[in-house]
């Protein structure tokens, strides 16, 4: 190999994953140049200046990233997909619409856009803040309950996609941007429909939590309530009637809150743009890849299909050495459990009665420190629970950090997505308190791996039943042993999530959607794809022979019985 060669080699291995802005890009050529030999300079020159600005060019995409900020769960998965792009080299946009402006805009390095809360948006959200001191009663089988909470949610979304649309001038300036790849959330259908208006090479779907019954259809997976939870089932045995049962009725409750959020979003696109606008299902049936933020590991094993890639864990990072004062908590007896019920239900929105219930369970537990995120200071915290001496409050924690501190015995958690990957890298076993979504299906998935126990949420206020369920999990070595191995799979699986993220964007953004992937089922009639007419031919063919038959056999009655005549 040449001196040029193996020179341009390294200036490869260097700068191949780096986008870099044109003029920039002549500078770092022309400072290389400065400093070759002049021997060299006076063979080289062009064909550096050429193959270095090439070189520099191919390898960056312009991604758009569109989500909701609406959840942190949903914002900090979106954000980690971003900023893992930004630094593969890509030039990444966030387009931000805000529906909760208190949630986190979860990228931290792209270049950032924002939808605002619209009036009409806040007013509807100020409701459901309202309604966040109820979910720990809300019954995840009522279908009174399910209907109202799917109009509810796909108004809200509907409403602010609504402001999207309006912001005409930026929708125009996103368009003439050609991005190569748009990112969304299958959740918030507006960006999925918006991919027909600003027009990228490719699109790719994600999930944000585990995909679930019309969501698998839109990639292309049957969906199969006969052994697969539906996002409101937290425990199922395949083998009894009556949890097949319910979990078939909880499927059909989702099918019933989605089909609403996309006929929300189908009527305002068919409004704007006219009745040939193409619906959401059918435009979400062409993503290069679909994104899901799960992990096969710890999930129930059900069918998929090429184009569904599982990246539960993106984000996560390593974790860091705990201060002091953390280090002093966690060294105050031999077992810690850590308590926290994420950032939409918030401890210190429970019922009172709930509250004291988990205070006795921790009071009665006295061998075991239990550190309780609880948001704010209230007449709860300083007359009661500051009284508790194996109790530590606070209102923020360096979760991950904790859950990988070799003194943490347990985590007592409401089952959401984020916190349920994160304990199983740090291989903690869990104490679920499923409240609502697809806490219930995560808290299973777990309970089924044997990595911690299922308690209902309408016991919590039974402190024995609380108690005994944490002595299980403490206490039995089965547990920690799960969770250790679980963990270890984890830190040696051959691919990171952000190593799928980068290369299959990097492909779709190079080859768009390949038609390949795209199952034949989407263009099937429910009767085509669920084989009605064969069975219904096969029926009838049935009912033929059976009538052949029995002419045949009455035939030869008759005639046995004429002979029979004949003969007396």
């Amino acid at each position: 190999m040449s001196i040029f060669s193996r020179f341009l080699a390294q200036l490869r291995k260097i700068f191949s994953s780096v986008c870099v802005p044109v003029p920039v890009e002549l500078l770092l050529v022309f400072f290389t140049l400065k400093h070759l030999p002049l021997n060299f300079l006076s063979q080289m020159r062009l064909t550096l200046l050429f193959l270095t600005f090439l070189t520099f060019s191919a390898n960056c995409y312009k991604i758009l990233v569109y989500g909701p900020k609406f959840g942190h769960s949903m914002s900090s998965f979106l954000g980690s997909i971003a900023d893992t792009l930004v630094d593969a080299g890509h030039d990444v946009t966030s387009l931000i619409s805000i529906i909760d402006p208190e949630v986190s805009d979860g990228a931290k390095k792209s270049t950032k856009l924002f939808v605002a809360q619209s009036e009409a948006t806040g007013k509807l959200y100020s409701d459901f803040t309202k309604a966040k001191a109820d979910f720990l009663e809300m019954n995840l089988y009522d279908p009174i309950g399910a209907y109202f909470a799917g109009k509810f949610f796909s108004k809200l979304t509907a409403t602010q996609c609504r402001a999207v649309l309006e912001s005409t001038v930026l929708l125009e300036q996103l368009k003439n941007e050609m991005f190569d790849v748009m990112i969304l959330e299958n959740f918030d259908m507006c960006g999925v429909a918006l991919t027909e208006i600003i027009k990228p090479k490719s699109f790719i779907g994600s999930s944000s939590h585990v995909a679930f019954g019309p969501q698998l259809e839109e990639f292309g997976i049957p969906a199969f309530p006969s052994f697969d939870p539906s996002l409101s089932t937290f425990r199922m045995n395949v083998h009894s009637i009556w949890d097949r049962f319910l979990n078939v009725y909880a499927d059909l409750l989702v099918r019933w809150s989605y089909y609403y959020m996309r006929t929300e979003i189908d009527e305002l696109f068919q409004e704007r743009f006219g009745t040939a606008f193409p619906s959401v299902k059918l435009i979400a049936t062409h993503s290069a890849y679909n994104f899901v933020n799960s992990e096969p590991l710890i999930d129930f094993a059900t069918p998929t299909v090429a184009k569904t890639i599982y990246i539960g864990g993106i984000g996560i990072r390593k974790p860091k050495s705990l201060s002091s004062d953390w280090e002093k908590i966690l060294a105050l007896r031999d077992k810690t459990v850590l308590i926290s019920f994420g950032s939409v239900c918030k401890s210190m929105f429970f019922p009172l009665e709930v509250k004291r219930a988990i205070l006795e369970t921790i009071r009665t537990l006295s061998e075991v420190t239990f550190i309780w995120k609880y948001e704010d200071e209230d007449e709860f915290t300083i007359n009661e629970a500051s009284k508790v001496e194996n109790l530590v409050l606070t209102k923020w924690m360096p979760q991950s950090d904790i859950l990988n501190h070799p003194k943490l015995t347990a985590f007592i958690t409401h089952g959401g997505m984020g916190s349920t990957l994160e304990m199983a890298r740090a291989g903690v076993p869990g104490i679920f308190v499923p409240i609502f979504v697809d806490q219930p299906r995560n808290a299973a998935m777990m309970e089924y791996n044997g990595l911690g126990k299922i308690l209902n949420k309408f016991q919590v206020s039974n402190s024995t039943k609380f108690v005994e369920t944490i002595k299980e999990v403490i206490g039995n070595m089965s547990y920690q042993e799960k969770a250790r191995r679980i963990s270890a799979m984890l830190r040696k699986k051959p691919h990171t999530p952000e190593e799928l993220v980068v290369k299959h964007v990097e492909f779709a953004a190079e080859f768009g959607e390949a038609t390949a992937l795209r199952p034949q089922s989407h263009e099937m009639t429910w009767i085509e794809y669920n084989n009605v007419d064969i069975v219904l031919i096969g029926i009838l063919l049935c009912l033929f022979i059976l009538v052949v038959c029995m002419k045949i056999v009455l035939a030869l009655t008759r005639k046995i019985g004429k002979a029979k005549k004949k003969i007396e």
